[in-house]
């Protein structure tokens, strides 16, 4: 990379660090929040998910425009918008209220996320996209570590308003990192061996991105689940504090941005699809024991180990993505992917509020993980269909 090139991702890489501290001081009090105020079931889910529903069809279009336009105008929007989420969430009384924020939210993720990592792709060189990916994502898991305990803390201290008023004024940081200090971007910065970009139709023909898409719903799904009852289960079953539901949330991000550039340069140098297929089964089979956990210190250990997994699907599903996005347009490819990730949190989320309504949350958990792991068979399935010589190329493998 270029000086030029490097301070841009170092103000990337800062300000999503600065947003998803934000974004995860919200997490561990998000659903008791929303519960405190009379959701229930499917506004549950709506309450701690529903930036999906917009986030969900609004990402590949910021991402194929972002790709004709510049990036940078869309994830400045996205960072104004975060502003005035955790504004409105400090003025939020009912349920509805909460959930039509997080829908908005969702339109500044839409902006925001995918522009980021395709600028962030872009910038990466050919054949060690794991490495840059890798290097990129630690400001996304380390801030999202720390904000869940920040959060958990404020609450208990300060009062939950104070929570969302700090995501506000983190969104403000990073809105003046972008828009004041960034080099600007050009629409398409592409060397000409990557000017071509090929029709969307043949991009959903590729069994490489079929897998891809079967990868994120999974990965998305399981997020969404855990995340969303994470916080009722210790505080309902193992009677902790939002400091401590904080602390154990934050550690899977903390310890999957320590291992994630470790594991993104092994993804240039393994089959990147048998690195995410593991990782899924890891995903899978911490999910399923949770339910298990008779204290604090088990569950903790289990979110290691789902940060551990997490730090090796991170870097590995977004190398190929990077990759791929030489073909299909950088912001394209990881719109339409973001999209089918948050549409599985979505899912994850929804589905997992009416299975725990139905049969309880122990089981909630076990459900999502068989789901889990029938999905890393679909992805080895569909990847399985590719032709061998992109499964043996080196920029894919």
């Amino acid at each position: 990379m270029s000086a030029r090139q490097w301070r841009a991702f170092a103000i990337l890489w800062f300000a999503m660090f600065v947003i998803a501290a934000g974004f995860g001081m919200v997490v561990p009090i998000l659903p008791v929040f929303a519960r405190d105020l009379g959701a229930s079931g499917l506004w549950l889910g709506l309450a701690f998910s529903g930036f999906a529903i917009t986030q969900t069809p609004l990402t590949p279009v910021m991402g194929r425009l972002g790709d004709k336009w510049g990036r940078r105008p869309f994830i400045v929007t996205g960072l104004g918008i975060y502003v005035f989420v955790g504004v409105g969430l400090s003025l939020a009384d009912t349920f509805q209220a909460v959930a039509v924020l997080r829908m908005v939210m969702g339109v500044g993720g839409a902006c925001m996320f995918t522009s980021a990592l395709a600028t962030v792709g872009e910038l990466s060189p050919r054949g060690r996209e794991g490495r840059y990916m890798g290097m990129f994502m630690v400001s996304f898991t380390s801030g999202f570590g720390v904000g869940p305990l920040i959060g958990g803390y404020l609450k208990d201290t300060v009062g939950v308003d104070a929570t969302f008023l700090t995501l506000a004024g983190a969104a403000v940081l990073a809105l003046l990192l972008v828009g004041v200090a960034m080099p600007g971007q050009s629409a398409n910065s592409r060397s000409e061996e990557d000017e071509a970009i090929a029709p969307v139709r043949d991009m959903l023909r590729d069994f490489r991105v079929l897998g891809l898409f079967a990868f994120n719903f999974n990965f998305g799904l399981g997020i969404g689940a855990v995340m969303t009852f994470i916080a009722i289960f210790m505080t309902d079953v193992l009677v902790a504090s939002a400091t401590m539901v904080g602390l154990v949330v934050g550690s899977r991000a903390v310890l999957s941005s320590v291992f994630q550039p470790i594991f993104g340069r092994l993804a240039d140098r393994v089959p990147r699809h048998l690195m995410a297929a593991a990782s899924g089964v890891v995903l899978a089979v911490a999910t399923a024991a949770i339910p298990l956990s008779p204290n604090v210190m088990i569950l903790l250990a289990l979110f290691l180990l789902l940060g551990l997994g997490e730090s090796a699907a991170m870097p590995s599903s977004l190398a190929i993505t990077t990759d791929l996005g030489r073909i299909y347009g950088y912001g394209t490819l990881m719109g339409v992917t973001n999209s089918v990730l948050v549409f599985g949190l979505l899912a994850g989320s929804v589905g997992s509020s009416v299975v725990e309504t139905q049969w309880g949350i122990d089981n909630m958990f076990r459900v999502t993980a068989l789901v889990m792991g029938l999905l890393v068979v679909v992805f080895l399935g569909v990847w399985s269909r590719t032709p061998r010589l992109y499964v043996r190329a080196p920029a894919i493998d």
